[in-house]
């Protein structure tokens, strides 16, 4: 299970804020979030078995991130879903183009869902829906295709609203996602729980984004062991690359 919860353009200070949670197996090799060597721009964690990311942003203030979708196939793909966010980060392609060139291979990859943000727009891609823009709001997704109410969707997006005139949210963001449910069976805390104890398979690290009005962008990460405890912390924050000026209408005459 994972989870992803956006703030697109309700709050004063903050034009984005992303809170997520990265569900996998404790054994899978990982990176925690640094600055990439082959693109320096790119910050994020890793995956060491693949060499994708499940989230990350680079210093145009793009950010990418990918959740699974379970549903029920269980044939191998050739080719990782953390791909999709880290060649998104290296291309440097408009986000809407980049969606739209991934319909020609989205079945090369098992169920994914795809957030791409860049600038005011948040595009929404998978291969199993429709892909579409995101408008002004709270979006949240977990494993199954955007617009499947789950109760960590619902809760995380509620969680979120509450907390969009805070000026200093990145606390209570992380807090949110430490929010853990007592279902009864396996399938119904999967479904409820923010955050996802296990010591085969759990919560691997929490994410909170914020870019603020300044173009500042807070990139913070906790990772968790198998017995859900907090093992390490990363935190950077940088400004985003001027904007390209626009061209004068007189250009090219």
């Amino acid at each position: 299970m994972c989870l992803i919860v956006i703030a697109l353009g309700v709050a004063d200070r903050y034009p984005l804020l992303l809170a997520a949670n990265r569900d996998e197996r404790h054994a899978r090799p990982t990176q925690t979030a640094a600055w990439w060597p082959e693109r320096p721009d790119v910050f994020g964690g890793r995956d060491l078995l693949a060499g994708g990311t499940w989230l990350g942003a680079d210093r145009r203030g793009r950010i990418a991130a990918v959740t699974n979708v379970r549903d029920g196939e269980a044939r191998a793909a050739p080719r990782s879903r953390g791909e999709l966010t880290a060649s998104y980060l290296a291309s440097g392609e408009p986000a809407a183009r980049y969606a739209q060139r991934l319909n020609a291979a989205a079945a090369d990859y098992a169920g994914f869902n795809l957030l791409l943000f860049e600038g005011a727009e948040l595009c929404y891609s998978s291969n199993r829906a429709p892909s579409r823009q995101l408008g002004a709001g709270v979006h949240a997704l977990s494993n199954a295709p955007y617009g499947t109410e789950w109760p960590k969707t619902a809760s995380a997006r509620d969680g979120v609203q509450q907390l969009l005139q805070d000026d200093e949210p990145l606390e209570p963001l992380f807090t949110l996602l430490a929010e853990r449910s007592a279902g009864e069976s396996a399938e119904e805390r999967y479904r409820a729980s923010h955050f996802v104890a296990g010591p085969v398979y759990g919560t691997r690290c929490s994410t909170v984004i914020l870019l603020d009005t300044g173009r500042m962008l807070t990139f913070a990460e906790r990772s968790f062991n198998g017995a859900g405890r907090l093992v390490g912390e990363i935190r950077e924050t940088f400004a985003l690359e001027p904007r390209a000026a626009p061209a004068s209408r007189g250009a090219g005459r």
